[in-house]
């Protein structure tokens, strides 16, 4: 899960931040973790005491944004007793931040080695997630202050269009059909907006953003990585753990979870099954075509770690589409276009 690295000053940036908090230790020792999709960077940080924390650098530019939202969205949760990481030192000038060691057991992980306890770890992963659905606006909170709208969608139906299929896939589409495409995706953003109850979402809530850390008692699960939450579907967060790439799972397990937060979280949908099974397979479509774009970015700049996860979304895709005419058109057109149908049958 780690690997050795030698960042050109992070040893003395750590060093710096570490002073300021336990000014009796010293960094012993620094360890890339196995980078995200993103432009930070985390280390695990062994101190003179065999203590640990988790060190995150990132471009000063981009913390000065990040960080300040990490850290206020963080203070918020934790508020309404969400289990996330304590912050034990912020430089957004710097671009670094000291946290709290989770150890190195995501979701995804902990599945593999506790197979027999999935059904309840996903149940527990969602009546987390509808904690923080079900909190109101503070007037402080950020993520109170942005939300899916139209634009937010089609920009990242663009990124797919622009880093899944004509970068990954090399698909050169004419103009015509280019149009066609986009009206369509244009047409999924605006029944995305429709619904006026809005929610706080993480955004990014699949696998390798919950964190299990193994108590006295049981497991404990911890949420990361929230600073770009916003307001949107209650479906949203739900499409982003159950449609999940790096964690796939069956459309009868998937199904089973649906009626549970379904019944779970009417407090929060306030929607009739119907109504909530077609904005879940909308919701779920938008979410997996953008985690599509993630992939193919990331392939692009050389993690191609991220291309086998395009298999599992094609599938899920193929799945949360069949019951919605509209969906599906536009999700057997982006088959075709790809030429992954036959990798489906598999």
């Amino acid at each position: 899960m780690a690997t050795e690295l030698a960042v050109s000053g992070a040893d003395a940036v750590f060093r710096s931040a570490i002073a300021v908090i336990k000014p009796d230790l010293s960094l012993v020792r620094k360890t890339e973790l196995v980078p995200e999709a993103s432009a930070r960077r985390y280390y695990r940080l062994e101190l003179s005491d065999a203590s640990t924390l988790v060190g995150v650098l990132e471009d000063a530019a981009s913390a000065r944004v990040n960080m300040l939202l990490f850290a206020n969205i963080r203070a918020f949760l934790a508020k309404a007793s969400i289990t996330v990481p304590e912050i034990l030192f912020t430089d957004a000038e710097r671009g670094v931040m000291l946290q709290q060691d989770l150890g190195d057991l995501n979701l995804m992980e902990w599945l593999k080695l506790h197979p027999d306890q999935r059904e309840a770890c996903y149940q527990e992963a969602i009546q987390h997630m509808l904690l923080w659905q079900r909190l109101a606006d503070d007037g402080e909170c950020p993520a109170f202050r942005l939300r899916f709208d139209v634009d937010k969608f089609v920009f990242e139906f663009d990124y797919f269009i622009e880093h899944a299929l004509r970068g990954f896939y090399g698909v050169a589409l004419p103009p015509a059909e280019l149009t066609y495409l986009r009206a369509s995706f244009f047409e999924v953003a605006q029944i995305l907006t429709e619904p006026p109850n809005k929610v706080f979402t993480h955004r990014d809530y699949h696998s390798r953003n919950i964190m299990v850390m193994s108590g006295p008692r049981s497991a404990e699960q911890f949420v990361i990585d929230f600073q770009d939450a916003r307001l949107g579907l209650m479906q949203y967060d739900l499409a982003s753990l159950l449609c999940d790439s790096y964690a796939p799972m069956d459309c009868d397990f998937r199904e089973k979870l649906l009626d549970f937060a379904f019944g779970e979280g009417k407090d929060v949908h306030q929607q009739s099954r119907t109504r909530f099974n077609r904005f879940w397979a909308f919701s779920a479509f938008q979410r997996i075509v953008k985690a599509m774009g993630t992939f193919g970015k990331m392939a692009a700049l050389g993690r191609k770690d991220f291309a086998p996860y395009f298999l599992p979304a094609w599938r899920a895709l193929d799945e949360v589409s069949r019951e919605s005419p509209p969906l599906k058109l536009i999700a057997q057109l982006l088959i075709e276009m790809c030429s992954v149908r036959s990798m489906l049958k598999g």
